[in-house]
């Protein structure tokens, strides 16, 4: 039977050893799930209480109506009876014009942004057309969708110059179900419907989180927002601004829908991006963590069969565990400082940790440095990944390129001994001390 030769048992232990520490990098992609549940969960609760989404829907003019309709009794009998229905009419041009400013609302050892401002709304309104048969101008009002929570305020709608009061209405006017009650007012009874144009203005103060939105519920509807949030998203609308201009202290951005369908439900708006956020970088920081297991174990290797340095299985399993606790040094560190800095201070903690270690057992201090250059090129490789999301796979390519390269010069002229133990004499020299 032949003998499995010690270079194949090592290379066995090596292999157990990585899948022992993908294990434990398993746990730690568990772990930091465990704490992005945290973390969204005091978001939400934060986002509650500050009214969440905003979305404003209307102005729009409600005219109730009478209709008799024909329905089936339970004893299949048709029978008349009379319904109220709903005129819906929407203005012709709607003009927003919103002033936002945001801060970091704490919970906990998390925070998140919400804001608060003013915005104002013009519409106008052309109420010449037909009313229907039965219908009572006289309890026409004007409504404007926006969920209670988001005002922080009562509103004063100013039609055709004249104050009205609002009040929360109980019955749900709106044809599309957005959930919201709805702020309206009476309009006053004295107003001609047949031939009638009418202007809306209101200043409403605000407050939400996560989002802002508007709907598109007049045929040329425009928006205007200055906000000193600096991280804003402009997709998941329907619309993207026609102009926009992003700096540090914070963004403008207009939209002008010149022709639309007011009954299409469209929002304009954007959403308040989080860049402190830091767990979808350790989402994919952990996703690497076989390169800092596998590359680390491959230089070690290369010590042993090209250096003639001898290390024990127990060796790799400590040092691919510091590298694999770099992961839960950087969850660790993000929750309470920026994300760049705890990248420094762990790899900074794991590289050396494993780079001394290596240079105590090799009694050589070349073989640290050697380590130490390695972990720096791992660690800026992962940083530039981080970084930059849309050149992750071409800088991933190319250096697992590199890596395979490095490997092939070093191999070039095969490996056929390993060192069992460095200070074992060889046979010649055991013959010579004899004699």
């Amino acid at each position: 039977m032949k003998k499995i030769s010690p270079l194949s048992i090592k290379l066995i232990f090596i292999g157990f050893i990585v899948l022992l520490l993908l294990v434990g990098n398993v746990l730690i992609k568990s772990k930091l799930e465990d704490r992005e549940y945290s973390y969204h969960t005091a978001l939400d609760s934060i986002a509650e209480a500050s009214g969440d989404k905003l979305r404003s829907g209307g102005p729009y003019i409600v005219i109730p109506y009478d209709e008799t309709v024909e329905e089936k009794n339970a004893w299949d009998k048709i029978e008349k009876k009379t319904v109220t229905r709903y005129l819906y009419i929407n203005p012709t041009t709607l003009r927003y014009e919103a002033d936002l400013k945001s801060e970091r609302r704490p919970l906990g050892i998390y925070s998140a942004p919400i804001f608060s401002g003013s915005m104002k709304i013009h519409a106008d309104f052309d109420a010449s057309e037909k009313l229907p048969a039965r219908s009572h101008p006289e309890k026409a009002v004007v409504v404007l969708e926006i969920h209670d929570r988001s005002l922080q305020s009562k509103p004063v709608f100013v039609i055709n110059g004249k104050n009205h009061d609002t009040y929360l209405s109980g019955i749900r006017y709106a044809v599309n179900d957005t959930g919201s009650r709805a702020v309206s007012t009476e309009i006053a009874a004295n107003i001609n419907f047949a031939s009638g144009k009418y202007t809306f203005d209101t200043e409403l103060k605000i407050q939400g989180s996560t989002s802002f939105a508007v709907e598109v519920s007049a045929s040329d509807t425009s928006l205007s927002v200055k906000s000193d949030w600096a991280s804003p998203g402009f997709t998941g609308f329907d619309y993207l601004p026609n102009t926009r201009k992003l700096t540090s202290e914070g963004f403008t951005a207009e939209w002008t829908i010149p022709f639309a369908n007011a009954e299409s439900g469209h929002t304009i708006g954007f959403s308040f991006i989080d860049p402190v956020n830091v767990y979808q970088k350790l989402d994919r920081a952990i996703s690497y963590g076989f390169l800092f297991i596998i590359v680390p174990f491959i230089v070690l290797f290369m010590f042993e069969a090209i250096a003639k340095i001898n290390l024990h299985p127990l060796h790799y399993l400590l040092s691919g565990s510091a590298c694999v606790l770099f992961f839960l040094l950087l969850l660790a560190l993000s929750e309470h400082v920026s994300f760049n800095l705890s990248y420094m201070l762990g790899a900074l903690a794991s590289g050396l940790l494993v780079s001394a270690y290596i240079g105590q057992i090799a009694k050589k201090v070349r073989f640290s440095l050697i380590m130490a250059g390695c972990f720096a090129l791992l660690y800026s490789y992962l940083y530039l990944s981080l970084q930059s999301e849309d050149y992750a796979l071409l800088i991933g390519s190319v250096f697992a390129f590199i890596v395979v390269a490095i490997l092939m010069f070093f191999t070039r002229n095969g490996i056929t001994k390993f060192p069992v133990h460095e200070s074992s004499p060889q046979p010649e020299e055991k013959i010579a001390s004899k004699a």
